[in-house]
């Protein structure tokens, strides 16, 4: 006879987790565009538009009592608004990543990025030790890169971020925005 689970015999739980924009339908609507103009019909997987983001910090797995510190340092940052302006389309051949991005980080975007780094190191986890390189994907698996280039500035006036956990399924992943917070003016 198996006796019964005790909280201290079951594992913690996890989720995979990780910082992120989230675009609005507008946004959206324009990238959707943009990835059907540079890619043909069935050249690559792009991504749904209801995945659409930009990820600030990925976090990977953590346990329940992590989050918690992770989410109270979220709550602590005070960044401001700031606009990200799409203006160049690329791919990583290796990698078979279409994506967009600006030419120059907007400094508050940096800053965000920073300060949720250095909150990621106050709760005890390692932070990303590449500089941080600003890009959405648009599609994965693309066989033949479209060569990078200049495209109609995309305007995204950034207001939030989030805090999202990733469920991988086998029609692909799923996003649920956990939790959400304002930048000031």
């Amino acid at each position: 006879m198996t006796p019964p689970s005790t909280p201290e015999s079951e594992p913690p739980r996890t989720q995979r987790l990780f910082f992120a924009l989230w675009p609005d339908e507008e946004i959206r609507k324009h990238l959707c565009a943009l990835a059907d103009d540079a890619l043909p019909r069935r050249v690559g997987r792009r991504v749904r538009a209801e995945n659409l983001h930009l990820t600030l910090a990925f976090l990977g797995f953590v346990e329940e009592r992590m989050r918690h510190c992770i989410e109270e340092a979220a709550s602590a940052i005070r960044a401001r608004r700031f606009t990200l302006i799409f203006e160049r389309l690329g791919c990583w051949q290796r990698t078979g990543v279409m994506w967009v991005g600006p030419l120059q980080q907007p400094e508050g975007l940096i800053f965000l990025v920073d300060a949720l780094n250095s909150a990621l190191t106050d709760c005890g986890m390692s932070s990303e030790k590449r500089a941080y390189r600003a890009h959405l994907t648009l599609a994965r698996k693309v066989r033949r890169c479209p060569r990078g280039c200049a495209i109609a500035p995309i305007a995204w006036d950034v207001s939030r971020f989030c805090l999202v956990a990733s469920h991988t399924h086998a029609q692909g992943a799923k996003y649920e925005i956990l939790r959400s917070w304002k930048l000031n003016n």
